[in-house]
């Protein structure tokens, strides 16, 4: 099977709370920006406002400049959605410079046979609903 070109703009837009505007606003601007503690200095994602290592709630924004590698994945061939391209694949992305860290995203650039466990990839952000920009993978090195 071929890769579609998928399109992220359909579906729901996302909610956005007081704690996840400053992720929003960096995805606009093509980062990927999660928690970090500067008690403790534990990373976080979601956005929660709050510490999952010692419940502070001193949380400031950490930038992720990848790369990352799949921790998990799900390819999708059921269309959810009438205008929804398939299939597609849903990355779960871990980054070693933040442990423990995972991030959701479609993955671009690649055969949905080609995802495994273990494969790299970088960044992306691709259109979403609403106007946001998404948080997307791209497969490196397939």
């Amino acid at each position: 099977m071929s890769t579609p070109s998928a399109d992220a703009t359909t579906g729901i837009p996302p909610a956005v709370s007081e704690e996840t505007r400053v992720f929003w606003d960096a995805a606009a601007e093509g980062r990927l920006v999660i928690e970090r503690c500067t008690g403790c200095g534990a990373h976080g994602f979601p956005p929660r406002g709050i510490c999952r290592a010692c419940r502070g709630r001193a949380m400031e924004p950490a930038e992720i400049t990848g790369p990352g590698t799949v921790y998990s994945y799900t390819v999708n061939y059921q269309r959810w959605l009438p205008d929804l391209e398939v299939p597609y694949a849903v990355v779960l992305v871990e980054f070693g410079q933040c442990p423990g860290v995972r991030v959701t995203g479609r993955l671009r650039g690649c055969p949905v046979e080609a995802v495994r466990v273990g494969m790299g990839v970088e960044i992306g952000f691709e259109p979403g609903p609403g106007g946001f920009a998404i948080p997307s993978f791209v497969a490196v090195g397939s």
